[in-house]
């Protein structure tokens, strides 16, 4: 799916933007469909430590610190990108009678914005 915004509309995906991890998390799901724990996981792995000095995120970004993701900042960062359709979820079906995980997967390829 193609979205196009106006500028008017930027500030929501500038919001949800703002993040390196929420561009990691892009790239991870860039190839095909992921859950929560997948998700998590690579970004525990990954060695590539990122610097985001941003404080808008009122400390839940990763601040380069990869190794150091908890599950509930996974889980924010997730929910902003969801916020404005640029990923979203839908439940995995589970064997336990636990709650069902989220499998996460993009929703656009391509955003748009319209300057003029």
């Amino acid at each position: 799916m193609t979205k196009e915004i106006d500028l008017k509309e930027l500030a929501p995906y500038f919001k949800a933007l703002h993040c390196s991890i929420r561009w990691d998390i892009i790239e991870i799901l860039k190839d095909s469909p992921k859950s929560s724990d997948e998700i998590f996981n690579i970004l525990t792995e990954s060695k590539n430590n990122k610097n985001d000095n941003n404080q808008e995120c009122e400390g839940k970004c990763l601040n380069g610190r990869g190794r150091d993701i908890q599950k509930p900042t996974l889980y924010y960062h997730l929910r902003e990108l969801e916020s404005v359709g640029i990923i979203e979820s839908e439940p995995k079906p589970s064997e336990q009678k636990r709650a069902p995980e989220k499998v996460w997967k993009l929703n656009m390829e391509k955003l748009t914005i319209n300057l003029k």
